[in-house]
């Protein structure tokens, strides 16, 4: 259930037309990282948060330079441009176990009642899991279900972002690749539905291995602004990471130890 912020002028903001950006907790928390950036750099205004049982709960201090101080982040929460083009999702929990599926049913309502243009979703994939087929060149690869327009495909062309496969153009085909993804959280449900449901869908994957992700995650926004345009040009001169990001690797061990 969408629950609009206190401070919202609007009890109901316009997600019509909008595209949706759901970023999957999946491996390396790469695509929550990549949203970090895009969030905070651009400092899109928090309009909600979505409240659902099935997520882990959590409750922590505000994630975002520009948010008020007692503003607290929670497990699913909605970010938007000023001009409403875009809708983020920050998932800061992981749907709580066998939930998945159910959890991706949630948000096709969600995505349903708000009248979305499109929806985009962020994944990471378990890198020591990937077919041989995906080991050279970018990774960073592409899915499309009901989106694939010529403009989109020209930008993809130019990146060198190639596709998971050429199977996936089909539905038997797309569920064969989506298969073939690990440790990709909620991805594989949410793009199958939104599939059947004939919602224009947009996935983009990035193979990685657990550790120190950041640069896996500035790779990752790099792609998804230049591939969907969420900053204009010469908006983004530098991404600028939350405050949040000083605790994400462990401090140096003091020498004391030794």
């Amino acid at each position: 259930m969408f629950v609009p912020t206190a401070d919202s002028s609007n009890s109901k903001p316009s997600t019509q037309g909008s595209t949706l950006v759901v970023p999957a907790v999946s491996i390396g928390n790469v695509p929550q990282l990549a949203v970090d950036l895009l969030i905070n750099t651009l400092q899109l205004p928090r309009i909600g948060v979505i409240d659902s049982p099935l997520l882990t709960p959590i409750s922590g201090s505000a994630g975002y330079d520009h948010l008020d101080s007692e503003t607290r982040s929670l497990p699913l929460e909605v970010y938007q441009s000023k001009d409403a083009k875009w809708t983020i999702l920050q998932q800061r929990s992981p749907p709580l176990p066998k939930q998945h599926r159910k959890f991706a049913s949630e948000l096709l309502e969600y995505i349903k009642s708000g009248g979305f243009s499109r929806v985009v979703v962020l994944a990471s994939s378990d890198a020591a899991l990937r077919t041989d087929a995906l080991i050279d060149g970018s990774q960073i690869r592409t899915l499309s279900a009901n989106c694939l327009d010529e403009e989109l495909a020209a930008r993809l062309k130019t990146l060198s972002l190639g596709e998971l496969s050429a199977e996936s153009r089909n539905t038997d085909g797309l569920k064969l690749t989506l298969k073939r993804l690990h440790s990709a959280g909620v991805t594989r449900p949410l793009v199958e539905l939104c599939d059947q449901a004939g919602i224009p869908t947009f996935a983009m994957v990035s193979f990685v291995n657990e550790g120190d992700n950041i640069p896996d995650a500035i790779d990752l926004a790099n792609a998804a602004n230049a591939v969907l345009g969420v900053a204009a040009g010469s908006e983004v001169l530098q991404w600028r990471p939350p405050h949040s990001w000083q605790w994400l690797m462990p401090s140096a061990v003091p020498d004391e130890l030794f």
